[in-house]
């Protein structure tokens, strides 16, 4: 009876981790979704901290939507960009999302197309809310080195 339940509770585990990402591929392109205020994601082996002029994120594994920054600002403003984006598998991208919940995508990557050098992008961050999130599917080995002045 052990056994059964030992091979049951397996089975269980692992179709769980089979559709577990079924939800991030749906939701990549749903704008509506991801300009939601709360996270939605499944990670592993992750770190997010402050770096000198910026933030970097590492994981091991990401599914989902997670907010890395988020700010409310009194003016429009225009803010560059640096950054270097890798994984290993999967896809993924940094978006930013204004007060009226428009989505746009700063930088998309995926394995061979991502940053070997530094990247520099301007984003229009407007008055009132202002969030960049991470969002992708089926990601392996995540490294986000994300540099600006902050607002």
């Amino acid at each position: 009876m052990k056994k059964l339940n030992l091979v049951l509770l397996f089975l269980f585990a692992l179709m769980l981790t089979a559709c577990g990402n079924a939800y991030a591929k749906r939701e990549y392109q749903d704008d509506e979704k991801i300009a939601r205020k709360e996270d939605h994601y499944a990670k592993a082996v992750s770190v997010f901290c402050p770096i000198d002029g910026g933030y970097s994120f590492t994981a091991s594994r990401f599914d989902g939507r997670e907010t890395l920054w988020k700010q409310a600002l009194d003016e429009d403003q225009e803010i560059e960009l640096h950054l270097s984006f890798r994984l290993a598998k999967g896809q993924a991208k940094l978006v930013h999302i204004d007060d009226d919940n428009n989505v746009t995508t700063v930088l998309e990557c995926a394995p061979g197309t991502e940053t070997d050098e530094w990247v520099m992008r301007t984003v229009a961050f407007r008055r009132g809310q202002n969030r960049l999130k991470m969002v992708g599917y089926d990601c392996e080995a995540i490294d986000l080195q994300l540099l600006f002045e902050e607002p």
